[in-house]
């Protein structure tokens, strides 16, 4: 009698934590909104060299973006397939714990899946075009191969309605707004498998990704990987291991080799340089004050400026292509002539819109005269872009009118310019800080911040 009750105590027992665990599950365990897990699958696609619509578009048709059931468990299919991904472990390369509860552990297999294709689709299986990951179009063979290597995704043979590839470019067009020009169905084999040597042209039509970049300056770390090795030129020999703490400087990149990008870096505590793909690395600052300005051509007037305490960006960017405003310019005009206002009154009737940080800017520069408000209506306008040839009336007022202003300009658009600055054009292209391209000025063109960078560096040259 006792066994019995002690067995039917155990049993009660077995079944309420079950029912508790059960519950808690379903607590716990809960898919996050589609949107944040687009935002996830986005996010990892991009660090990882794949379009983000592709990564998206693959979870749409193997999960329709569920990683647990209604009841908490995890999302698991007939076949075994895991999560969000549907991550098959046949190899036991992945934590199947993880691929179960971690939602974000599932998008990075999902990911590293797809690259290990995207590998085979660059050594082993037909190629497209130079296999940039970049293309859209070219990831065809890659995406077939993430649903299995099998004639049964060659649309010739007809044994699917709808190829994997076919559904995942469907999908990323009606629900993604994104085309993808599929290979021409009579460049494939009527059955089986294309031929592995096959080489297709990229499809005439084509499209880009939004796949991650690095520029020269960049500060990276390896990222999904514990250990790598830089190699002495692209798809090269091994120069030194790294590891995941090791801070590398971008030097050179991206170059396009064998179907990645790779980028020439320096570890900087051992001075040794070599090359490494971009897939599993992110950024964790930058060598420059502004993390935009490693590409551009007036990066280094920014910089010397931003030494000199002259521009300042928003805290991250500096936006050299933004155009500029007339209160930015007068702020940098201020600076780096080291103007001090007299009357700290704004007496303009919009002083209300100037903002605070530029206000003793705004009267110091209008005090010297470099810059005015409108006559007529006593104006500002402080959010106003500055035109090219305003700039050289403004740069002209800074610096004086030279002597010898007796020649004709010879641009083509000199009908734009207007009387006023006709002389402030002549006389900036004497001193050599502004010139026109391809014989015309552009007078009504907006200058940039980058631009007005330059203006003011060499203002500060000439007046030193």
């Amino acid at each position: 009698m006792l066994k019995k009750t002690l067995a039917s105590g155990l049993c009660m027992l077995v079944l309420l934590l079950a029912s508790y665990t059960g519950v808690n599950a379903s607590i716990v365990n809960k898919n996050p909104s589609r949107a944040e897990l687009e935002k996830k699958v986005e996010e990892v696609a991009r660090k990882r060299g794949i379009p983000s619509v592709i990564l998206k578009s693959i979870a749409r048709v193997e999960s329709i973006f569920k990683q647990f059931n209604d009841d908490g468990s995890p999302f698991i299919s007939k076949g075994g397939t895991i999560g969000l991904m549907q991550i098959k472990n046949s190899y036991g390369l992945y934590d199947n714990e993880k691929l179960k509860y971690d939602i974000d552990y599932n998008i990075e297999a999902g990911a590293d899946l797809l690259l290990g294709k995207w590998s085979t689709a660059v050594e082993k299986l037909p190629q497209i075009g130079d296999m940039n990951p970049n293309v859209l179009e070219n990831w065809y063979f890659a995406i077939w191969a993430y649903n299995g290597w099998s004639k049964s995704n060659n649309p010739n043979t007809g044994l699917k309605k709808q190829t994997f590839q076919d559904l995942v470019y469907s999908i990323a067009e009606k629900e993604y707004g994104q085309k993808i020009t599929t290979i021409d169905k009579s460049l494939l084999p009527k059955q089986g498998l294309p031929n592995k040597s096959t080489k297709y042209d990229t499809p005439k039509e084509h499209h880009y990704g939004d796949i991650l970049f690095y520029s020269e300056g960049d500060i990276v770390k390896l990222d999904g990987r514990q250990y790598s090795a830089l190699k002495d030129t692209p798809n090269g020999s091994d120069v030194v291991e790294i590891n995941n703490l090791t801070e590398l400087q971008v030097l050179e990149g991206p170059i396009l080799n064998n179907g990645y990008f790779w980028y020439k870096v320096r570890v900087n505590d051992i001075k040794k340089e070599g090359w490494l793909v971009g897939n599993w690395i992110s950024k964790t600052g930058s060598i420059y004050p502004f993390v935009d300005i490693s590409r551009t051509w007036s990066k280094d007037y920014i910089i010397k400026l931003h030494e000199m305490n002259i521009v300042s960006g928003d805290g991250k960017n500096f936006n050299p292509d933004d155009q500029i405003t007339r209160e930015e310019m007068c702020v940098m005009l201020s600076r780096a002539l080291q103007l001090e206002p007299i009357d700290n009154e704004l007496k303009y009737v919009d002083a209300s819109e100037i903002e605070e940080w530029a206000a003793q800017h705004v009267i110091a520069v209008t005090e010297a005269d470099i810059m005015s408000g409108c006559d007529e209506t006593n104006e500002f306008k402080p959010d106003e872009y500055i035109t090219r040839e305003e700039a050289a009336i403004i740069i002209s007022r800074a610096l004086g009118y030279d002597e010898n202003l007796d020649f004709q300009l010879e641009y083509t658009d000199i009908s734009n310019i207007s009387d006023e600055a006709l002389d402030a054009i002549k006389n900036v292209q004497v001193k050599g800080i502004m010139n026109g391209a391809n014989g015309i000025f552009r007078p009504n063109d907006y200058l940039t911040r980058g631009e007005a960078c330059k203006l003011i560096f060499d203002i500060i040259n000439i007046i030193e």
